[in-house]
């Protein structure tokens, strides 16, 4: 007979950082810093990411292309993503943290630009469809969000008025 030593259990292997990223503590976490998803309580923050989906993007991928219908929100959860526009090129990369499609949320308006993974990416994606199902079962929470969008979106407008104010 043998006197071997059970074999060890498998060290568990270290979880990517897409798989921390993804984690539903800390996108709540990431959600209360974001001014879209501000004022909402902690059971709003649960049922909002149940209702949401996580996708991952690898590298090269695109998310969305100009002149696309548009229906979706995305919240960068971890990676890089490209937004560029065919007049001006890339204008923007999003880092983790970050938002964009809001105008595909509110509006029915096609993609004013394109979003392509530059990295591995996890999202946070949240359908316009998905924010009616919201409206129904949490409408306090999809009444914060949407006028969270909407001074968003006044801000960056303002804003675009002042800059064009200023260079005519």
């Amino acid at each position: 007979m043998s006197t071997d030593a059970p074999p060890e259990p498998a060290k568990a292997e270290a979880t990517s950082g897409l798989e921390q990223a993804t984690n539903t503590a800390r996108i709540i976490t990431i959600l209360k810093k974001i001014p879209v998803f501000a004022g909402l309580t902690d059971e709003e923050y649960e049922f909002l990411i149940n209702v949401c989906h996580v996708i991952q993007c690898p590298e090269g991928e695109l998310l969305f292309q100009e002149g696309a219908p548009g229906h979706d929100l995305f919240l960068l959860l971890a990676g890089s993503v490209e937004i560029s526009t065919s007049k001006a090129g890339t204008i923007h990369t999003l880092k983790p943290g970050e938002l964009v499609g809001e105008i595909a949320l509110v509006c029915r308006v096609n993609r004013t630009a394109t979003a392509v993974a530059v990295q591995e990416s996890a999202l946070l994606k949240l359908s316009r469809a998905e924010l009616d199902l919201l409206l129904g079962r949490a409408p306090r929470a999809s009444y914060l969000i949407m006028k969270n969008i909407a001074e968003t979106l006044g801000a960056r407008l303002m804003g675009a008025d002042s800059r064009l104010a200023v260079t005519t």
